[in-house]
């Protein structure tokens, strides 16, 4: 687990810390939403559309990890 925090800022909160774990999943969800609407505006081009796609996946998979870290480090 410590090899995958530096990949994760914001997933490096204190123990027992239940405003860190909500700042960090809040951090999570906002760049996930802002990300969102940036790719759904670019998603219109044809062939950019699968890219964003793929893109969109990816940031899923990595703002779920993250989430799961903060979530592990809030109780360990």
């Amino acid at each position: 687990m410590k090899a995958l925090l530096p990949l994760f800022p914001f997933s490096n909160i204190k123990r027992g810390s239940i405003v860190g774990l909500i700042v960090a999943i809040v951090i999570y969800v906002v760049i996930a939403a802002v990300l969102g609407v940036v790719l759904s505006l670019v998603a219109g081009m044809p062939i950019i559309n699968w890219v964003a796609g793929i893109i969109s996946t990816l940031i899923w998979i990595y703002e779920v990890v993250g989430i799961v870290l903060a979530i592990l480090k809030f109780i360990k």
